[in-house]
Order: C-alpha cells, then sequence, then structure tokens
C-alpha cells in the first residue's frame, strides 16, 4: 500500500466501520496476466511491480490514494472524478512509454465509477468497488472504461471542459451481476485504445490513420 485511507477517514470512521463518502475509483487489471506469468518467468514480479509504481506515479500526480489490490489488479481512491479521470489516462500513456523488457508488455485495462464507500477492517468495501471491477472488465487493453456517474461526476467539478479529458459514448454492455445492459463511456485521447459503440473492431489511437480526430468524427457520426 503506497498510501493508507486515513486520511480519507474521519477520527470516529477509524474507530468502527463506516460510510466514508462519496468518491471516484479507479481499478485496472492485467489482461491475460496467467500468459505474461508464463512468458516472463522470474522476470514476471519487475514487470509487475514496475506497473504497479507507473500507476501509483499517475495516481499521486492527481492527488488520489492508491494501493496495490488482489494479484496484478490495483485500486485508487479520489475526491474528484476529473482527476480520477486524468490518472487513468497518465498512467495508461507511462505504461506504453515503459520500455519493458524484452516485450514483457502488461496489457492494462481500467474503469472508473463514483459512489460510496466504507472501510472495514482498515479495507475500502461498498457497491462502488463491485461495479467498477464489473466496467473495468468491459474495457479492452489500452481502454479507459467510465460509467454514467463517474462522467457526470466529472462535469459537476465545475472546471472548464478544456482542462477535463474528453469523454465519448461507449454503448450499451452486459455486465455480471447486472440487472440489464448498462451505457459506459470511454476516454478520447493520444495513446488510448478507443472502441466505437456497436463495433468490434479496436481502435489503437497510437497506430489509427487520423488518430484522435479520426475517431471523433466515427464515434459523432449519426446513427
Amino acid at each position: 500500500m503506497v498510501r493508507s485511507l486515513v486520511g480519507l477517514v474521519s477520527p470516529a470512521g477509524r474507530r468502527s466501520p463506516g460510510l466514508i463518502r462519496r468518491v471516484t475509483v479507479v481499478q485496472s487489471d492485467i489482461v491475460s496476466s496467467t500468459h505474461l506469468i508464463e512468458i516472463a518467468g522470474a522476470a514476471y514480479p519487475h514487470v509487475l511491480m514496475r506497473h504497479r509504481a507507473l500507476i501509483a506515479r499517475a495516481v499521486a500526480r492527481k492527488g488520489g490514494t492508491f494501493m496495490a489490490y488482489a494479484g496484478d489488479g490495483t485500486l485508487a481512491v479520489f475526491d474528484r472524478a476529473d482527476d480520477a479521470i486524468s490518472a487513468s489516462v497518465e498512467a495508461q500513456r507511462a505504461l506504453a512509454a515503459e520500455p519493458w523488457p524484452d516485450g514483457l508488455v502488461p496489457r492494462v485495462r481500467m474503469g472508473v465509477h463514483a459512489g460510496d464507500i466504507y472501510v472495514v477492517g482498515g479495507e475500502p468495501v461498498g457497491l462502488v468497488i463491485n461495479h467498477g471491477a464489473r466496467i473495468m472488465a468491459a474495457a479492452q487493453p489500452g481502454q479507459v472504461m467510465i460509467s454514467q456517474a463517474a462522467a457526470q461526476a466529472a462535469v459537476q467539478t465545475g472546471r472548464p471542459a478544456a482542462g477535463r479529458p474528453e469523454v465519448a459514448d461507449a454503448g450499451w454492455h452486459v455486465l455480471r451481476d447486472h440487472a440489464g445492459p448498462v451505457r459506459l463511456s470511454q476516454v478520447v485521447a493520444d495513446g488510448l485504445t478507443v472502441v466505437p459503440p456497436g463495433d468490434v473492431a479496436i481502435i489503437d489511437l497510437t497506430t489509427a490513420p487520423g488518430g484522435v480526430d479520426a475517431v471523433r468524427a466515427m464515434l459523432n457520426r449519426p446513427s
């Protein structure tokens, strides 16, 4: 754990389990991590720790609280949704720019969600984390998927739109443990994977012809 949750909890909250407050969570994991472990062998611990360090640095730069989560997953907590989204973009770009040894590249997907968290035994719990994990699982490697709650919270921060990461529709998704389809958003930014709603193909903006502008036009075209 890079930073504890103590700074987020009131003195009363530290004495007994209780509601902390409404936050935005960023969750990530490595896609096909089992395969990465198999091919990396003894180098895997270095890859895992370096991947955590890059995410932790991006989280800290945006004022979030980072903790190493289960296995290859990570969890970070933010007071502001726009900071959470910005940290996700920065982390994905840092992971993409890292000179990984022998092609041992961790392919990371991320999800951003807003809601209430509790502390039980010093650990954060709550539906926001469970639902956030499902949103993360809907993302492709290199993609940042965002719930409608997080997207709305980012707008409500009051910061000018020019200072916030661009968010676009990602269509309807069937998430585990949800009663029906859920509409999600995604970040559109250089270096991130973007999937047009309803399309199967994955577009990597680092190589896609036309880059961000071409994808924006595709996302905004009439259906």
